[in-house]
Parts: C-alpha cells; structure tokens; sequence
C-alpha cells in the first residue's frame, strides 16, 4: 500500500506538522492496525535554509517570525525582542510593552509586518530592515533597531529613501502588562503571541502624553497609604488616592520625533493602522501616531525604563544611537574572524553578543533569556577568558569564592526520604553541604541546592589560570582549591578506589543517577584538578606529592576499571554494588570529557572519537538550499528517553567537536561543528541563535536561545579548536595548532588576547601573529604537514628550525618554536611531494589476512591496543596480518617514516563474521527475507538451511546474494535460527518474526508454586536496599523515575488480562501462543532483582523436550541500565548443556511502563518489536503509539507485558529454566511460559 501527500504549510510550527503527518497517517490505516507503513521521517521533512549569510550578517527576505531574535544590552534581565518582521517589544523582564509600525497613504494603510519585501538582517545586536511595498512606490523604508548599552531601552532609527510624501509610518505602543511568562518568553516554550499587541494586555496601562512623548504607567495595583496600613477600616481620601495611585506601577518612557502627535487609541481596533489610528481610547488604551519621512534624513524612537536613563531631548537621540552603536561594534569587536566559509564568518560574528547576553555583572548566567539565574557549574564562563574578558572571569570567580562553605568539616550521608530516597538531604551539616561545597550564587552563602556545582566551575578556574599566569590571584584562591579537592574525595571517592561518583555535575545531569558508581567523566575531572593542583602546589608554598600521587591513582584506576581495551572507549561507570557491571555504552560527555580533562592519552582520544563516529546516533542535516554532506548528533544512544538524556543539544555537540579537534582530527569536527551552526544559525527559528536544543531533539525540538552552555563552548571551539591556540602564561607559552580545513587559503582571527593572519600562496603558508598578553611569550606552531618536505622556514625573517611531533595521530605534524617575542611572522614553504598512507577495506572479516604496503614511506612499528592482529610478516614496507578480536568497529596505529617526517597512521574498520546475514528487522507476513553477504576477501560456497529447507550459495570475495525467502511452512512464530553451512564452519543467524502463526503442540507450564507478588505491585515503595552508603544519587524506592522525578509513578492494572482468563486460565496471543494466568486476584508473576525484596534467580523444573520455549514475562529497566545485559532466561538439559535468552534492554527487554520509540535516528532500536500484552485491555499489540506528547515518552496505560522466546534443542531432554537478573535498579518478572513441544 503505497501513501503519497504533499503538505503546503510553512507556517506551521514544528509540532503541528508532525501531529499532522501523524493524524493523516491515522486516517488512512486499514482495519490490520498492525499493518507497517513506512514514512518519511519528520526530521527529513519540512527545512529549509531559512538565513543566508552575508558579510557576518543573517539575513531573511519575508520571513514568517515574530520576536524570534534577542538583542541584549544592560546586563541586566532586560531586552529587545525583534526578529524577522518590523515590530518590538521589551521584556523589562517581565513584559513592558510591544511596538507595532504600519505605512499610511490616505484610506489605504497596512502593517509594517505585512509589507510585500522586508530584508531583515541581524549581526551581532543589531536588527537591520530595508522595507519596501506597493504603497510606498520606488521608495525603502530603513530600521535599524538597538538596545541601550547602559539602560533598559531601546532606540529605532527611520529613514525613508524616496518614500512619497503622502506616505507615513504609524506606529502604536501598548501591552506593558508587568506578564512573566513561563519561561520568559523563549523560543520552544513560549508562544510568540506572548508579545503581540492585544487590548487584554493594555487594560493597566496609564498613559501621560507630552507632545512627542509620553510616560506610561502599569503593572501593580495601587500602593496603600501610610494611614491606610496602620489605621484600621482607614477611607483614603481623593487626594490621597491619586497620591498613591501610581505610586507602585512601573514606568516606560516614550520619545518620538518632533513632528508627531501622540494620541491614545482603543487597542481592540487593530484591523488597519487607520482603523486604530481612528478610533478612540476605551479600556484598553494604546499609544499612537504619524510621521511623515523625509528623505535621506534619520528619525528616532526611544523606549525606555526612566528609572536607567535620565529622559533626553529629541535632539540628543541621534548621539545616543550612535553611542549604542559604538558600544555594539567594540561589543563585536572581542571575537572578529574572517575566513572562507561566510556561515563560519556570521557566526562568529554573532558570538560576543550572545556571550555579552549571559553576564550580569557579577556572575554568567545558565541562559541568557530562559534561566537567567546564576549557576556557576555551566560551561557559560568559558567566554570570559577565551573571547577576552579576564576582568569578568575573575569577577565571576571571586564572586564563587565567597560562595564555597568553610564549615561544617564533614557530615553523614543522609538520602532524603522526602525524595524517596533518590537525593541527599539538602541540609547544611549532611555530607554535601559542608566545607568546600560552592553554593549556587555569588557573593554570598547560599542555602543547599542540589547541584555539585564545583566541579565544572573548578575546571574554568584552572583554565583561568593558564590563561593569565596571575600567580598572586593563584595564591588567593588555593584555599578554595584546596578546600574543592578535599570534598570531592571525602564525598565521591569514599572507599578510596580513586574513581569518583558524579553527582548531578554536567549540564546533562537531570537524570543521571550513578549509586555510588565509579564514573569516567567525574574521575577525568578529579585528575585534572589533583595534576593542575600538584603543578601549582609550588607556587603557594606546598608539598605537590600529595595532588599528584591522587592524580596518578585516579588515571591508574580509570584505565584498569573504565577503559575498555577491546572496544576501544571509555565506559559510562562501573557500579559499586551487586554485579559490579560496567555500563559500556558512554555518553558524549564520557569522551569528551576523557579527552578534554587530559585523562585520555592519544590513543585513548583518537579511538574514543571514533566510538562516537559508530555508536552515537547521526542525525543528517537536509533542506532547500542547505549544504550537503553535514550531520549532527544525539547525546547518547540511551533508551528510554527521559530530559537531559538523549537530547541533540548544541553544547554537547560541539563540546564533542572540540575533543575531536583536540584528538587530531579536525576535518571531522569542522564538519561536525558547521552542521551544527547550520541546524542552529540558519535553519533555526532565530537568526545566530547559540540555543540549547536542535529542531532535531525528537522529543522538545528547538529550545531556547542564546544559553550560556553553548556560547561557552562555542568560544573554545573558535579560538581553540578551528585556530587551535591555547595559552600557558604560568610557563610564558602560548601554542597555535590550526584546525581549520586543509584547503582555506586564508584566515584571521582578533581577539584582545590575540591576532592571526594565515595566507597562502602556491607552497607558501605564512602566519603574522600578534601576542596581546601584554609581555613577551615562546610560540609554540604546531602545523599538519602539506607535503613530505619542508623547503624552508621562517620566522621574523629569519631562518629557523622546525622539529616533527612524532606522536601525532592522522597526519604528520611539525612544531615552530620561536624565541619569546609580541609578534611573530612565520613563513613555510613546503615542498611537492605527497604524504603517503595507506589504505584499507571498510569492512573486513575475521580470519582474513590483512596486507599493509608502502611505497615511499617507511613501517616502524605497529600499535594495536584493541588486540586486532596476528602478525605473520613484517618489513618496512609491507606488513601482514592476519584479523582477530571480537566484531565491531576497530582500530591499530601504524608508526610510518617518510624522510624527515613521522606519524601514527589509524586503520579503522568494521570487523565482521566472514559471512553475514543481511536482514530488516521488521520481517513481513508469513515468510523471511534476507540475503547472504561474504564479508570475506575469498570466494565461499555454502548451504542455507531452516527446518528441511535448503538452498546453496556461492559467493565471491565481497559479493552478496539476491533475496532469500523463506515460506512459512519451514518457520514457527518469534525466532527463526538460520543457518549457511560451509567446509569451513557454520555460521547461525537468529531472525525474528512475529507476523507467522504458531504450529504444532503448545503446553503452558504452570508457575502458580513460582509466582512471588502480583504484577500491578511492580512499582511500590519496597526497594530500599541495597543502596550506596556515601552520598549519591539513585533511583526512587519505588523503582522508577529518576531523583529529578522522584514522585513518578505508573499506574500498572491488569485487569485486563485477568478478565480475559477468567473462562479458560488461558490469554492467547495473536499468533495461536496460549499462556496459563490466573483471573483471581492472586500473584501472577515471579519477579528477580539485586534488590533485597525479590530474588536474584529463580529456577522453574522442566521435562520432556521441546523445539521452542514461550516467555510472557514483565518488568522495569530504565536508561541508566541500556545496551548492558541485564538479565539471563536459562534452559538447562539434562547432558549438562544450555541455552540462553540474553535480557538486554533495548534489544528485547522492554519496560513494563511504556514502549521504545524508534525514530531511526537518535532512538533506534536494535532488534525487532516484540508483541505486547495490554495488561488493562487485555489486548497484543505488535504497534507502538505513533504520537509523541512534548516532554513525555510513550507510555502504555495500565502497562505491558513482552513476549519473548528462545529456540531449543529438541533432541534433549529438559531439566529447568533458570530466570536471572543481573543488573541493578530493576526487576525481571516472568508470567507465563508455554513449550513448543516436539510432535
């Protein structure tokens, strides 16, 4: 069935569009509500390239988005909210009003917003319009709007070119409704309506007008008198009334050009200017009026809070704009690049602004609209030293300083049972909030909060002093470091192992509950502050042995317990309590944290990266006039989803792109960096917008602007990662390695502590640097290698030596080290001949032999961390292998030489079986398909055999087969073993298809004598222990939600299920598979756990033998428990022998509460879906909900069971079935078991 629709609606919000697709998907089902129907994914769907870049400008013709772009000023909670159409409001905060334009000519008049061309244009605080319509002729009208730099205002600039006389602007001012929205008006969470004009919003305003001014007030209501507050039943008198009236409502000034006359007008008559114009003020009152334009000649509009600026003359206005504008451009001017790439280029232009909107003078906000409140573990005061401002760095810190508890010395560790358990108890004195905790604002002691803020805001502080080499602003705050590092030990690494817990320390923190686990990126935290610490020990008169040997501990325990040889990758933590299992499947943050805080070594960087590359969802960028080839990605491959946990998030990104970059491999993270300004910048809803969710977070979609994670990160990624320059003032060095693509012929970048000039002409490479630091500093220039020769080098003219990084990954690298000088001009000639490498297959098989051959380059040694190879002969031009280690993405280094140059080349590839079955998981009706792939370099000739069919192959070296269908009459519903058969060895393939009936004798087993609760008691308050004893988060004691969502609970009912068994004993599923369940209200499941209240491992005897084992089973798992095993189904013969059913989430083991959404992209499932028991209707499903609800995961009412299954041997006897739960935080609960028995 094929469906075909074309949507025309660009007006549509994201969210709209998708519930759309949805509901005429809905309407066009079949009866079979099974049925799949494949469909375009809703993020290939509906983008375009909505800006184009132009000179460091965003710039739109008619766009669709009203106040969509932010312009900041003051530092303080005010700004301008503007965007792709002419009209403005204020957010004070909270709303102070909105300022609508219109163009007159007689009878006939429109608004500005609905003018037939309007150009907007936004670079770096400002919005630019070039304006022209029908009725204005030949003739432009020109905006430019700015905020006030030192008030809380704003300032228009008009000017008309050519306009005809009888044609003028009208504007209307009104709206100040004092309204704080929910999360202030910001994009994703707001509607724009929040700031339209509407007569409900005026209904308090109070207008005062003074020719081409007026003073409006609003908000509060009246405040009381003196007599009215102390006097009981006290009746103000009239006088005393208009005293107090406006005494307590907030005020906005308004100034206009000379010419106008303001006049009030009733806000309900907004169907054309004129008809407001017209009309008079009733209830809801509005500022209006008229000016004519004049040719050539600026006109201004000033909006402001009296209570920041002194009111000015109308002719002080134009000095005034010019004021804000000179502040904009230095404003600018703290970040300036010029490169090829214009969309490089505009958003680098849109950086300062957006760094300048997240301060406030005393500390960097979490963002700079939604969540303007002080947080000083985000990564937002990364912009102080890197764009050049130590003055708010230390500012920022110093304010912290105060922050951090002296007292008490220690404390218990006491979980809330206010939080079930799930947090500590956020009381001064308890484990946390004792001496050297940093609480959450600055300048002051603040009370508990449940952030451990101190880790990220250490992390600057050190960066901080790199930055600077201030030793006396060291020796200042030691004692805050000092106290840090001592807290962090006593609190998250209690027994002293030398990993750290995190606690609630990322920005991706709301969900993440380690109980008491060892975890990579905290401990990477830990090392960086103990080595720094040891490095700075000296300076302050200590002993450094101590912070080192800590240091060293904490690498040690990392590489032997998190770092994962064969996989090549850090792994998320370890837990402390029952298995003690590692959980492989790391976030972004894992590795880029792993890299970025210097715990990882080279080769650790480089794999770890290339984990990232396989493992981490990629989400393909596309649209109408977007660039191809670009990509973003997710934060995890977790499942289920809950907030912060699998999230495309521009700070995760390109924090991610940043360790590429500090890994070697800057094509990867330019290309990974551009696609993300792409989605964000110019594709996004806001113009230059440095927000915190992409339009590609399947979940809440575009989110906010201008949040202080990403600008922070984002200045590293500029400064430190595309121009690689990292400083070292405590040792006078400053390092420049470029990270911009090979083929840019040139590129600049200013920032107050630094310039570069790159040029290049032919051979010729030269860079003109100037230090800005303000004394004489070594460069050190570290440069990938054009060529495999060096013709000369340069520096202040003279001849110079340079040396080869030969530790570098990926390509040759040379290093310039220059005398210590302010400026510094380098020039390279490189020479002609290539750099050789070598190349290899992408897919490769196990047991093939593997050839590494050079020409000009020499082999030195190999390094193979992962274990891949056997060597079998090695020379220095030619190496053979032959291909070992387990399946996946893998990785060796080759150590080559070519003349005076040497490097590390990686050889990556997927590492198969030589012989793959290729398959969908989704399997259609009554038959399998799949081909037959050689992944060998040989050619094989096998049989493919299922239950008496067969069919050979032969295939050569990398060929796959045609199609293979196997009819249901050799299958049995679930899971097929296939198998292809050769002289060499067998390979068997186990596909599952639940769209087949079930044959032959089926026996339910019965488990009444097993069952050990009901299934609808799986979420009660029972699970206390085991828990961690050193301070933690967990999940709540009633085994779901997370210590965010501490109070969640579902509902499970299975009523459903037990009304259906109540004739027979028996619920059958829709493929003929009976399960025996009790209808009365007894137990009817028999649950597992690490938890203390149910078992680890139950075994149920069997007998006889059977072909096929039926599981109905239910339980909990939860997205700290994902990719892992988390339990074990045992079927033991009586010959000793066994075969297993893998539990693994999300593979097939499904939480009770909801199903797995799979979008193909950030949330992809493995395996097929298995069908699911509606425990309240009664009713299988083989679907899933189709709708996801904003801000919430799909969730089944009254919950579900899974069917699962496991093929056995049916020519041995059975003995038992053993249920095992192996990971911790959940249960495994069987309910139903039914045996294929052999006829």
């Amino acid at each position: 069935m094929k469906i075909s629709f074309l949507l025309v609606c660009s007006s549509l919000r994201k969210q709209e569009l998708r519930l759309l697709l949805i509901a005429l998907i809905l309407v066009l089902l079949t009866s079979k509500a099974d049925a799949q129907i494949p469909m375009q994914h809703w993020s290939e769907t509906g983008r375009s390239l909505r800006y184009t870049p132009d000179h460091g400008d965003f710039v739109i013709v008619n766009g669709d988005k009203r106040f969509n772009r932010s312009l900041y000023g003051s530092n303080t909670g005010f700004r301008v909210e503007a965007g792709d159409l002419p009209e403005f409001s204020m957010y004070m905060p909270r709303l102070g009003g909105t300022l609508r334009l219109g163009l007159q000519k007689g009878k006939t008049s429109k608004w500005l917003i609905d003018a037939d061309r309007i150009e907007a244009r936004y670079n770096s605080g400002s919005m630019r319009y070039s304006i022209s319509d029908k009725l204005m002729g030949e003739g432009k009208l020109k905006l430019k709007i700015l905020a006030l730099p030192n008030a809380d205002g704003m300032i228009l600039q008009i000017e008309g070119l050519k306009v005809p006389k009888d044609v003028k602007l009208f504007f209307a001012f009104g709206a100040a409704s004092d309204k704080r929205f929910s999360r202030e008006g910001d994009l994703g969470a707001d509607p724009e309506s929040v700031f339209y004009l509407t007569a409900d919003k005026c209904t308090t305003n109070e207008y005062f007008l003074n020719d081409n001014s007026f003073d409006l007030y609003y908000g509060a209501e009246r405040a009381l008198s003196d007599d009215e507050v102390y006097e009981n039943d006290y009746k103000p008198t009239t006088e005393e009334l208009e005293a107090t009236r406006l005494k307590s409502k907030k005020k906005i000034i308004g100034l206009f050009p000379q010419t106008c006359e303001l006049k009030l007008a009733d806000a309900a008559q907004q169907e054309t200017p004129n008809a407001l114009f017209e009309s008079e003020a009733k209830d809801a009152p509005v500022a209006c009026g008229q000016l004519e334009l004049n040719d050539n000649q600026s006109e201004y509009l000033l909006l402001a809070n009296p209570e920041t600026i002194e009111k000015p003359n109308y002719n002080e206005l134009a000095a005034l704009f010019e004021d804000a504008e000179e502040a904009r451009l230095e404003l600018a001017n703290h970040f300036k690049i010029n490169t090829p790439d214009e969309y490089i280029n505009a958003a680098g232009a849109a950086l300062a602004a957006a760094a300048d909107g997240v301060w406030d003078g005393q500390a960097f906000m979490h963002g700079a609209v939604a969540w303007r409140m002080p947080l000083n573990g985000w990564r937002g005061a990364y912009a102080a030293d890197w764009l050049g401002w130590p003055d708010r760095a230390e500012t920022h810190f110093r304010g912290y300083f105060k922050a951090q508890y002296t007292e008490p010395a220690s404390g218990p560790s006491v979980p809330d049972p206010k939080t079930h358990l799930a947090r500590q108890k956020e009381e001064v004195g308890t484990a946390l909030f004792t001496d050297g905790y940093i609480s959450r604002n600055p300048g002051k002691i603040s009370k508990p909060h449940h952030y451990d803020m101190n880790l990220v805001f250490i992390s600057q502080l050190l960066w901080h002093y790199r930055w600077t080499g201030d030793t006396a602003f060291i020796r200042e705050s030691w004692p805050v470091l000092e106290r840090h590092l001592a807290w962090e030990k006593r609190n998250f690494d209690a027994n002293d192992d030398g990993l750290y817990d995190a606690y609630c320390c990322i920005w991706a923190s709301d969900a993440l509950q380690y109980s008491g686990g060892a975890v990579t990126y905290s401990s990477a935290y830990n090392y960086r502050a103990n080595l720094m610490a040891a490095e700075l020990a000296p300076i302050v008169g200590k002993d450094p042995s101590t912070y080192r040997a800590e240091a060293e501990k904490i690498k040690a325990a990392v590489n032997s317990q998190l770092w994962l040889p064969q996989e090549g990758w850090f792994a998320e933590y370890k837990d402390l309590l029952g298995q003690q299992q590692v959980h492989p499947s790391a976030a972004v943050w894992t590795i880029y944290h792993a890299i970025d805080e210097g715990l990882a070594d080279p080769f650790q960087a480089w794999q770890s990266t290339e984990y990232v590359d396989r493992e981490i969802p990629r989400i393909p960028i596309k649209g109408e006039g977007v660039p191809e080839g670009f990509y973003t990605i997710s934060t995890t491959n977790w499942m289920p989803y809950t907030w912060s946990i699998n999230n495309v998030a521009l700070a995760e990104v390109l924090h991610t792109a940043l360790a590429y970059w500090q890994s070697g491999r800057s094509a990867e993270a330019f290309q990974l960096t551009k696609g993300s300004f792409l989605d964000y910048m110019f594709m996004g809803s806001c113009p230059g917008n440095y927000g915190q969710l992409s339009y590609y977070d399947a979940f809440r979609g575009e989110l906010y602007r201008d949040f202080a994670d990403p600008i922070g990160v984002a200045s590293r990624v500029f400064v430190e990662g595309l121009f690689g320059f990292s400083p070292n003032l405590l040792n006078d060095k400053i390092t420049l390695k470029p990270g911009w693509p090979a083929e840019w012929e040139y590129a600049q970048m200013e920032t107050p502590y630094l310039k570069v000039d790159f040029k290049r002409n032919r051979q010729t490479d030269s860079y003109k640097i100037d230090n800005r630091f303000g004394k004489p500093l070594q460069l050190n220039l570290e440069l990938t290698a054009r060529s495999a020769a060096v013709q000369s080098v340069k520096i202040n003219g003279k001849e110079a030596d340079w040396i080869c990084d030969t530790a570098a990954i990926g390509k040759p690298v040379i290093v310039l080290k220059t005398p210590k000088a302010e400026k510094y001009d380098i020039e390279i000639v490189w020479g002609e001949l290539p750099i050789e490498s070598i190349t290899t297959d992408s897919v490769l098989a196990i047991g093939d032999q593997i050839q590494l051959q050079t020409k000009q380059a020499q082999i030195l040694h190999i390094n193979d961390p992962q274990s891949v190879l056997e060597l079998l002969q090695s020379n220095p031009h030619n190496v053979t292998a032959k291909l070992k280690c387990e399946l996946g993405g893998r990785s060796f280094f080759v150590k080559l030489q070519q003349g005076k140059l040497s490097w590390w080349q990686p050889i990556s590839f997927e590492l198969k079986e030589p012989i793959e079955f290729v398959f969908d998981k989704n399997q259609p009706e009554d038959k399998l398909e799949f081909s037959v792939q050689n992944n060998s370099n040989h050619e094989i000739t096998g049989t493919v055999l299922l239950s008496g069919y067969k069919q050979k192959l032969k295939l050569l070296a990398g060929e796959k087969s045609t199609l293979i269908t196997i009819p249901s009459k050799y299958l049995v519903a679930g899971t097929n073993s296939v198998a292809f058969k050769t002289k060499q060895g067998d390979l068997t393939a186990n596909i599952t298809n639940w769209n087949i009936q079930a044959k032959g004798q089926m026996e339910t087993i019965p488990l009444d004598g097993q069952f050990n609760d009901r299934v609808t008691d799986i979420f009660t308050e029972q699970y206390t222990s085991p828990r961690s004893p050193y301070p933690t988060l967990s999940i709540p004691i009633q085994g779901i939600g997370d210590w965010c969502s501490y109070k969640e609970h579902e509902e499970i009912d299975d009523s459903g299920l037990r009304n259906a068994a109540r004739k027979t004993g028996q619920i059958v599923s829709q493929q003929g598979i009976p399960f025996a369940t009790p209808s009365a209200e007894t137990s009817n499941i028999v649950f597992t756990s690490q938890w203390d209240v149910y078992p680890e491992s139950v075994e149920i005897p069997l007998n006889g033998k059977a072909s096929h084992a039926y599981l109905l089973m239910a339980g909990s798992v939860h997205h700290m428990r994902i990719n892992m095993v988390n339990g074990l189904v045992e079927v033991d013969y009586t010959d000793g022998s066994s075969d297993t059913l893998t539990l693994k989430s999300p593979n097939n083991w499904w939480p009770i509460e909801q199903d797995y959404y799979d979008d193909g992209y950030a949330f992809k499932l493995p395996s097929a879906r298995p069908p699911r028991l509606y425990l309240k209707t009664g009713e299988w499903h083989m679907d899933s909900y189709q709708i996801l609800s904003k801000n919430k995961t799909i969730k089944i009412e009254g919950g579900a069971a899974t069917l699962l299954d496991l093929p056995l041997d049916p020519k041995k006897e059975l003995k038992s079935l053993r249920l095992r739960t192996l990971s911790n935080d959940l249960v495994i609960g069987l309910m139903g078991l039914t045996l294929g028995r052999v006829e």
